[in-house]
């Protein structure tokens, strides 16, 4: 054995504490106190390592615990507001997207996080293809996944678009029960 590594081996196990926490844990500790709403998931993984940290605080300094209590403060908040979000019931868009569709009237949807206008050309049950403005190109969305629609001003229909948004409803997968499933 090379002479540097076993003193760094040596060095390293004589200094090592079994009571202060290891630098993988300190990291953790880090992480969690900076972003605790991102480990505010919900997810198991996420869980345990909040259970983790948990196990771990009687190895941390005082500032360290104090820092750990705010991050702990703020992601129970987060996770009480999740569980309330779910808890409420999930209205209906797809009413206001119609009557857009009816009216030929812009639609701003909340779909995936993100806010976009669409100008909707045609819908289904499940899906409605429009112009979204966001991407500025057709596209397919799922009408049960829009978190949120706000009617908005008359958009200038367009054929081509109307022809192009046709064939893309025929090619969306159709959804079952199950999952997708291809025609």
């Amino acid at each position: 054995m090379p002479t540097y590594r076993k003193y760094f081996t040596e060095s390293t196990t004589e200094r090592r504490d079994p009571d202060a926490p290891s630098k993988s844990d300190v990291n953790k500790l880090l992480s969690f106190s900076e972003h605790p709403e991102k480990y505010a998931t919900g997810t198991s993984r996420m869980m345990e390592k909040v259970q983790y940290l948990d196990s771990v605080m009687h190895k941390f300094s005082e500032g360290q615990q104090t820092a750990y209590d705010a991050a702990k403060e703020k992601y129970d908040a987060v996770l009480v507001a999740k569980a309330e979000i779910k808890a409420q019931p999930k209205k209906e868009y797809a009413a206001i997207i119609k009557e857009a569709f009816d009216n030929r009237r812009s639609v701003k949807i909340r779909y995936k996080g993100s806010w976009r206008t669409i100008d909707p050309y045609v819908l289904n049950d499940t899906y409605v293809v429009s112009y979204c403005h966001f991407a500025r190109d057709i596209r397919t969305f799922r009408v049960d996944r829009v978190q949120g629609a706000e009617l908005s001003e008359p958009f200038s229909f367009d054929k081509s678009i109307q022809t192009t948004a046709q064939s893309r409803l025929v090619e969306a997968p159709s959804y079952s029960y199950r999952g997708y499933r291809r025609r």
